[in-house]
């Protein structure tokens, strides 16, 4: 993770009205894309709404060519410890779901464990699956 690569710039929340439970303190994650998920459930609750992104999180997201596949975006920490919250599943076929530590709601992200990025884990949360603490 260089220092030029841009990162959460503010902190990350649970996305339920009832829960502030905070994620991970602003600038503690790297913005990262990936392949549209496969690895990602929707989530089962009535409670989630779909959070808007703030613009200066647009901002740092790559304007996609037409002749590009799709990209999702994920909120990416090398390791767990990086987190104010969060809890973790047992592992499901290579991958563990991250969820809210206060009120579980799931999946907010997940963690490939057969997929390190050079020597280094991913922790994704996505981040259409939080909120932003303005």
């Amino acid at each position: 993770m260089s220092d030029s690569s841009p990162r959460n710039p503010v902190a990350i929340k649970c996305p339920t009205d009832r829960c502030k439970c905070v994620v991970f303190p602003g600038r503690a994650a790297t913005l990262v894309h990936r392949k549209p998920r496969e690895k990602l459930p929707a989530i089962g609750s009535d409670l989630f709404k779909c959070p808007e992104i703030p613009e200066q999180v647009k901002h740092m997201m790559d304007t996609p060519k037409p002749d590009e596949e799709p990209k999702e975006y994920y909120w990416m920490v090398a390791d767990v410890m990086a987190f104010d919250n969060v809890g973790v599943s047992h592992t499901k076929d290579g991958i563990k779901y991250l969820s809210c530590a206060d009120c579980d709601l799931a999946p907010i992200g997940y963690h490939d464990t057969k997929v390190a990025v050079g020597s280094k884990a991913e922790y994704l949360i996505a981040i259409d699956r939080v909120a932003y603490k303005q």
